[in-house]
């Protein structure tokens, strides 16, 4: 039988090649899950493309513009204490960008929801800014964005 002295060291013989078995030099790769979604996603390549210097924080697709394809409502940090939200949508097979508006400073939360029952497609935007929560309710309407109702927005943005 082996007393507790012996087992405290194999245990901590195994603990010690169990971490260096684990630990090894090769180099990371840098391509992440969020990369390769970006590097494969249309919508948000073309929104990269005309906002090289924009962080984007959270998209969500839906058609928006009852199109019959996918659109995609991006929030993006403009700068530092300010995040704003656009909305890439196609039409006849080209890409365009909504105008900006204001958007959550954290916890942004995306909503697809047909409000009134009929095209195009409502969508509702809720975040904070500190302790501070608000929300809206958007509609893409000739291109663009249209504020249709909204709570605490002012203090979240």
């Amino acid at each position: 039988m082996f007393s507790y002295n012996k087992l405290q060291v194999i245990l901590t013989y195994l603990m010690i090649i169990l971490v260096c078995s684990c630990c090894d030099n090769t180099p990371v790769e840098k391509s992440t899950a969020v990369d390769r979604i970006m590097q494969s996603d249309s919508l948000l390549q073309y929104f990269i493309s005309t906002h090289p210097a924009k962080e984007v924080i959270k998209f969500a697709r839906a058609d928006v513009n009852d199109s019959g394809t996918e659109d995609m409502v991006v929030i993006y940090r403009a700068g530092q204490d300010k995040n704003m939200m656009e909305v890439v949508f196609d039409v006849a097979g080209k890409l365009h960008c909504s105008n900006e508006v204001p958007a959550p400073a954290t916890n942004q939360l995306i909503q697809f929801k047909d409000i009134d029952k009929r095209p195009p497609l409502e969508f509702i935007v809720q975040g904070m800014k500190d302790a501070k929560v608000g929300y809206a309710i958007y509609r893409l309407e000739e291109g663009r964005l249209v504020d249709l109702f909204g709570e605490g927005m002012e203090d979240c943005c």
